[in-house]
């Protein structure tokens, strides 16, 4: 019996925890968001050095929601989940995929956006789009963004491949623009946009992976995920995410 009314009360007490984070935000009157430095088109920087991108938009409104301003905290991403953990910022939201090893650190919020890794290739190489089976034995210089599931994919499914790394993902486009990469495996979002970026490069139609993005937040804020949940379902149904989707996936023009 003593141990049953322990639980309760440490459960109780988990609970008085674990709704403070909406609470500290409003009262400090900021939401702090951890991103690197850009995943266009869901978020990146402007020439005047703005915040832009479906994410930034979904974070704008959820900022007006709470009442609060809205602050990026810029890292690299292999250092991003760290800076979460030390409490640099109070959420991830930067089109970071759901995978069990990254739970194992933070807690996902319900998919957002549902992607998959492709290949991008320069087309000067590859005139026509090369199919995985006929590539995936070759000794190929692939770029990838370092610590992405990208970068995973890449090492997985590409055996003799020697594997490039950059700290962001417009460094590793750019290697195979400049022809000093074969091919970048990236998510389907981003391919889509760099094509546009770059005359030379096309995207893959080929899915090699299938992933869901979600936001991060440190383990035990399970009240602040709570209310995220509600928040992304509210985005869905209202069909706020198929708008953004439009303007940023389609409509949008990247400028070099």
């Amino acid at each position: 019996m003593r141990r049953v009314w322990l639980v309760v009360l440490l459960a109780i007490f988990a609970g008085l925890a674990f709704g403070n984070l909406i609470d500290d935000i409003r009262s400090r009157g900021v939401l702090r968001v951890g991103q690197d430095a850009g995943y266009m088109p869901l978020y990146g920087t402007d020439i005047d050095g703005n915040r832009i991108g479906l994410e930034v938009e979904l974070l704008q409104r959820m900022a007006d929601i709470l009442g609060v301003e809205l602050e990026f905290v810029v890292v690299n991403w292999d250092g991003i989940i760290p800076a979460l953990m030390a409490g640099k910022f109070d959420i991830i939201w930067s089109g970071m995929t759901i995978t069990p090893q990254r739970a194992l650190r933070v807690n996902f919020s319900i998919p957002y956006l549902t992607v998959g890794q492709v290949i991008v290739y320069n087309t000067r190489e590859f005139p026509q789009e090369p199919s995985y089976a006929n590539i995936a034995d070759q000794d190929l210089r692939i770029a990838v963004q370092l610590g992405t599931t990208g970068d995973e994919a890449a090492r997985r499914l590409f055996p003799n491949a020697n594997i490039l790394t950059f700290d962001s993902m417009d460094e590793a486009a750019f290697q195979v623009a400049s022809g000093r990469a074969d091919i970048m495996v990236i998510d389907s979002i981003y391919a889509r946009y760099v094509a546009k970026k770059y005359d030379v490069l096309s995207a893959g139609t080929e899915f090699l992976t299938r992933e869901d993005l979600g936001v991060a937040v440190r383990r035990g804020d399970l009240e602040a995920l709570h209310w995220i949940n509600t928040y992304i379902r509210w985005l869905q149904t209202s069909g706020i995410v198929d708008e953004l989707q439009q303007k940023w996936f389609v409509d949008y023009e990247p400028g070099l």
